[in-house]
């Protein structure tokens, strides 16, 4: 095993008791889902919740009871997966990797530990590079195992092809692979953990509010494409089970280009 490998595998243990738990949680949130969905009478109870609920709240849920008429089952078994709380997590579990193993080692000292050896800058930062890939691809993966748990465990009325939670996951994975980017080049900019994570979740929350309202609010519409909520729409995906490509490389770019940054801000900058 080289380096390399050795790092990520570090990085990855430090915060795998945090990862851990963000993942239980993922996966316990979208096990109800089915469950919660037949208790109220399935898709025809909920399209009955739906009319009821004013116009600026389905917004913020981006819900349209037209659409999860047509959807039946599969549209509102998506709405677990634009929740807000599953966004947070989701995000969470890469922005805090990125906060804690670069930003926090680098605000410690420790991170000179690594480079006290015979290893470069650019293998340090890949691990942590490597270890947001990682992570990104278990987030993705708990969420549809998770609500496939739920579906075997109640059978609710509809179906849902098993192959739609497929381009659900990679879309997933492009999302938290672009907030892991992000993520990082924070880090390696700012260089405190708790800075991160505040600016980290400060940033997505904002991005979310101008996805979610943009549909009621007209000066927000200019501004929607650069919210990735916007390349991420679950509904469509579980409904048609249509592989969004256009939303997966617009994230993966993103992820890309924000990770390629932190590397520069990493590689020039002074350490503790």
């Amino acid at each position: 095993m080289n380096a390399l490998h050795r790092m990520t595998g570090r990085a990855l243990l430090r915060w795998l008791p945090a990862l851990a738990g963000l993942l239980i949680l993922i996966f316990m949130f979208e096990i109800v889902q089915a469950p919660v969905i037949e208790a109220v009478g399935g898709a025809e109870g909920l399209s009955a919740i739906m009319e009821r609920i004013p116009p600026a709240l389905r917004a913020f849920a981006r819900t349209r009871p037209e659409f999860m008429a047509m959807t039946s089952i599969a549209g509102y078994l998506s709405l677990g997966f634009i929740h807000p709380l599953y966004l947070i997590l989701a995000t969470s579990a890469s922005i805090g990797f990125a906060a804690r193993t670069l930003a926090g080692e680098m605000d410690r000292g420790t991170i000179q530990i690594a480079l006290s050896r015979p290893v470069s800058r650019g293998s340090v930062y890949l691990s942590r590079v490597i270890g947001v890939a990682v992570i990104s691809l278990l987030v993705a993966l708990a969420g549809p195992a998770g609500m496939l748990a739920g579906w075997a465990a109640v059978r609710p009325s509809g179906e849902i092809p098993v192959a739609h939670f497929m381009p659900l996951a990679v879309n997933t994975f492009a999302l938290c692979w672009a907030a892991g980017g992000i993520a990082l080049l924070g880090a390696a900019w700012a260089a405190q953990a708790g800075r991160v994570l505040g600016w980290g979740l400060a940033i997505f929350i904002l991005m979310y509010f101008v996805d979610y309202f943009a549909s009621i609010w007209a000066m927000l519409r200019p501004f929607q494409p650069l919210s990735l909520f916007n390349w991420f729409d679950p509904g469509a995906i579980l409904v048609t089970g249509a592989w969004p490509w256009l939303d997966i490389a617009v994230l993966l770019i993103v992820g890309f280009v924000a990770t390629l940054g932190g590397y520069v801000v990493f590689r020039d900058r002074d350490l503790p």
